[in-house]
């Protein structure tokens, strides 16, 4: 081989080492691109958020709350529609608003991207099924048999438009608890992606599933007020703390794992119906 055919094999390898390095140039652009368009969402946002939407729905509902006004005669019935409206549909519009001004669509109403995935979605619904039918529906049951001095549990729903309206509206309720404390705080949290200084100090937080987690549990208890109120005269006092503390925990964790309330949210709602079946006279 001659000196010419070499040096025009040595251009012919830079040329080559020149399009694959541009190739991944071109890639590597493409890739932080992808990256840069991941929806996140800051901190700040999340807080925001939370301080447009609580103090709105709160304003709301504590003045209707504690007015006279009823529907169908029935006081349960008009809290569960006030609190859906307060703190589902208000939220909700707040969400729908954020998404056409910022174009940022990494807010699902019940979930992350993750949390959509099939696999995610079967595991969310047997997790919630499961714990509900196998911790808390027992929990309730064996208290009412085996604790002293707790009034008995019973309902009195004599048939099927009685049950209907009954269900339609406890499930207003537990939808719009599920939806408030796990994906409009916890799930909304999950989503953070942000730097910020405290202290003179740099903090990047790239997950933020844990603090939506902790959020959630304050929420929950706070949400749980009115039902400290009632709930020990049929299960005992420590017993009826320490069962809202679990249920916390534990729907908390399946929404932390899952990234969905689709779960916890049916569960939730199943509970009410089989507690209302085995006390209903």
């Amino acid at each position: 081989m001659n000196q010419e055919e070499t040096t025009k094999k040595e251009l012919v390898i830079s040329e080559g080492k020149k399009s694959s390095t541009n190739e991944n140039d071109s890639l590597n652009i493409l890739t932080s691109k992808v990256k840069e368009n991941v929806p996140r969402i800051t901190i700040k946002q999340a807080i925001l958020a939370n301080l447009i939407v609580g103090p709105i729905a709160l304003a709301v509902y504590f003045p209707l709350e504690l007015s006279d006004f009823r529907i169908m005669g029935d006081e349960y019935f008009f809290h569960a529609l006030l609190s859906f409206i307060c703190f589902a549909i208000i939220p909700c519009i707040y969400l729908a608003i954020f998404r056409i001004k910022t174009g940022k669509g990494f807010l699902f109403f019940m979930a992350t991207k993750n949390g959509l995935r099939p696999k995610n979605i079967i595991s969310s619904l047997l997790q919630g099924l499961a714990m509900h039918a196998g911790i808390f529906f027992p929990w309730i049951v064996l208290s009412q048999k085996y604790i002293d001095n707790v009034y008995p549990l019973y309902y009195f729903l004599g048939n099927s438009q009685e049950w209907f309206w009954w269900i339609f509206f406890v499930s207003l309720n537990v939808i719009m608890f599920e939806f408030y404390s796990k994906a409009f705080v916890q799930i909304q949290f999950s989503e953070i992606q942000n730097e910020f200084t405290i202290l003179g100090r740099k903090i990047t937080l790239k997950d933020g599933r844990f603090l939506g987690f902790m959020l959630q549990f304050v929420v929950w208890m706070f949400g749980h007020i009115q039902e400290l109120r009632w709930l020990p005269t049929y299960i005992g006092p420590i017993n009826a703390v320490f069962f809202i503390i679990v249920s916390g925990v534990l729907t908390g964790w399946t929404v932390y794992k899952t990234e969905n309330i689709f779960g916890v949210t049916l569960g939730h709602i199943m509970l009410n119906v089989f507690i209302a079946i085995t006390f209903n006279l």
